[in-house]
């Protein structure tokens, strides 16, 4: 049933191109759609049969935006630049981490090689970009660290390090180095990604056939481990070259195939006429096929260090000039030929993706919905539409933060997450920050009247986080509306049972849907109260006692925090653990201060 502003607003939109913006009834865009002509297209979104996941969209839809520009090229621009602005929650979001690898050699005095996803031409030579799905180029950059005397290091010392000692650094630090001795090397790592391994194994080779002579065979198979290594890689790397184009341009082809209400997209990316990644992703239909395809490129492309020079896909032509136009590259529909053959592959490849992950998307689905009607018996809610789950991050109790997120009919809506800093410095208890978290959230509800309550709230904790919540909710006189319950983990950490304020827990079989459902809530807003934790740690005291620490740079400091979540954590670390992150002596430095 349609409110009457949004009746009002769909009546008077005007048949002109542009762009439109549903709202939810949080005032808050849930997806953004172009159309040549804006009142037709709202229309169709309320008078024609859909799917299950359009219709989700529609039931959502409390109100509407629009914008109206001179024709269709604009309004494409306009929803890319809205859709990478708002992320609404029911346009494609492409995959965390989707923009590929690479290895860049710096035009640095003394070069290194560095693992990079940033691109840009000033800092040296770039390698790649890297597929990581069925290949950990990770191992290649390890690999080639072990190959070539490079420096390591992001600030040269005044010291010699290990590197040196074993042979893989030239020492930059200790001696000059002439800047054609690095030639040699430059020219190897240069054929290494020609597929020309050659030289570097044959001097592998001489090296090995040495050692042994000198019954050094503990260097005599370091050496026989590297040549394997390389020809393992350079193997994977023909592999992945088996198919190539005459042209010499970076090309991409483009491959979909559509079941149900869900659709597979393959990328190719050709580079020098060699297939060197391909990038695939199945995405949900909430609209028009091609208008999702055209949504999932904008964005696919918007993101691309390296755009192709040319795209082929089957797109209609006038599809295929507005994305040409938008994205400044050309996109063209093969129609024979060897781009038309390829094609067809990406098509295949498409399909294939789409039947080896169709049932498991299925099945996490009829396990979701089997695992909320689980809950829902088990706390006998009928309405379980809005969940809202706490957490706390602390470091010593010093830099206490907690986190909040929220479930919406059965998915994450990261537009309701929220943050806490604990203000409550003199009550360093689990139960004080709880308390004060749930007080603040829903003090904040009731007096703004912005959002709604929820019908459930989850505490990651025992029985001393829900007496906290619910003493909070019953300052409120919330206590009676909503229900409260904790997850709490055994003597080994891991999730174990649900918990009630007033009747018997519930052991939880992790072998269930609901289990893994709890389990998928915890880890969610686990993972988002430690990263603010790690962002307001950037500033905290501790990080700057460590800052402290002589030779304990940046990145160095990033790197255990990254690995050890908190400072309680490297203070329980042995000295030998420290040093597989840090020099020996800067460990030494790390376990004094922490003293």
């Amino acid at each position: 049933m349609l409110n009457q502003q949004l009746q009002f607003k769909l009546a008077r939109i005007p048949k002109k191109p542009g762009v439109y913006l549903w709202k939810n009834k949080y005032d808050q865009i849930i997806y953004v759609g172009k159309a040549k002509n804006l009142f037709n297209r709202t229309h169709q979104y309320f008078s024609n049969a859909h799917n299950d996941k359009t219709s989700l969209l529609v039931n959502h839809i409390a109100d509407v935006d629009f914008i109206v520009v001179n024709n269709e090229i604009e309004a494409l621009i306009l929803e890319a630049n809205l859709i990478h602005k708002h992320h609404p929650k029911y346009n494609i979001l492409l995959k965390d981490g989707s923009g590929y690898p690479y290895i860049l050699l710096t035009n640095e005095t003394h070069p290194r090689l560095l693992y990079t996803r940033d691109y840009k031409k000033i800092k040296g030579k770039y390698y790649g970009p890297f597929a990581t799905s069925k290949s950990n180029r990770y191992d290649t950059y390890n690999l080639l660290l072990k190959l070539f005397p490079l420096r390591k290091c992001n600030y040269i010392p005044k010291t010699k390090c290990l590197y040196y000692d074993i042979g893989q650094c030239f020492g930059p630090c200790i001696r000059p180095i002439d800047q054609k001795s690095y030639q040699p090397v430059l020219q190897e790592i240069d054929n290494f990604f020609k597929g020309k391994p050659a030289s570097i194994i044959q001097r592998l080779t001489h090296l090995e056939k040495q050692a042994a002579n000198d019954l050094n065979f503990e260097e005599a198979k370091r050496n026989l481990d590297l040549i394997t290594q390389i020809k393992t890689v350079s193997k994977e790397m023909s592999l992945n070259q088996n198919v190539s184009l005459h042209s010499t341009d970076n090309e991409d082809i483009i491959g979909y195939h559509i079941k149900d209400n869900l659709m597979a997209i393959v990328i190719f990316s050709y580079v020098g006429g060699k297939l060197l990644t391909k990038q695939q992703q199945i995405v949900e239909i909430y609209a028009n096929y091609e208008e999702i395809l055209i949504e999932y490129l904008l964005q696919y492309y918007y993101q691309t260090f390296n755009l192709p020079k040319r795209c082929y896909l089957n797109l209609k032509r006038s599809s295929l000039t507005q994305l040409t136009h938008v994205v400044k590259l050309q996109f063209i529909q093969p129609l024979t030929g060897k781009h038309k053959t390829i094609l067809q592959n990406a098509a295949h490849n498409a399909k294939n993706f789409m039947e080896t992950n169709y049932l498991v998307y299925k099945r996490h689905q009829a396990q979701t919905t089997q695992a909320f009607n689980e809950l829902r018996k088990i706390l006998n809610i009928d309405n379980l539409s809005l969940i809202n789950v706490f957490d706390i991050s602390n470091l010593f109790s010093d830099d206490r933060v907690g986190a909040m997120i929220t479930l919406e009919e059965g998915s994450f809506n990261k537009n309701l997450y929220r943050k806490f800093i604990i203000k409550d410095l003199e009550n360093n208890s689990d139960y004080a920050a709880m308390y004060e978290m749930i007080k603040r959230q829903y003090t904040k509800v009731i007096t703004e009247h912005t959002l709604l309550l929820p019908n459930l709230i989850i505490v990651d904790g025992g029985l001393a986080q829900i007496h906290a919540a619910t003493k909070a909710l019953s300052e409120l006189k919330l206590d009676k509306i909503i229900p409260v319950i904790g997850l709490a983990k055994d003597q080994h950490h891991k999730t174990h049972r649900i918990v009630f304020p007033n009747r018997p827990q519930i052991l939880l079989d992790s072998q269930t849907p609901i289990y893994m459902f709890l389990l998928n809530l915890q880890e969610e807003v686990h993972r988002y109260a430690i990263n603010f934790f790690r962002q307001r740690f950037k500033s905290s005291t501790f990080k700057s006692m460590l800052h402290e620490i002589p030779g304990l740079g940046e990145k160095s400091i990033n790197k255990l925090l990254t690995h050890y979540e908190n400072i309680a954590n490297i203070k329980k670390a042995s000295f030998h653990e420290l040093s597989q992150y840090v020099k020996e002596d800067i460990a030494k430095l790390i376990k004094e201060k922490l003293k």
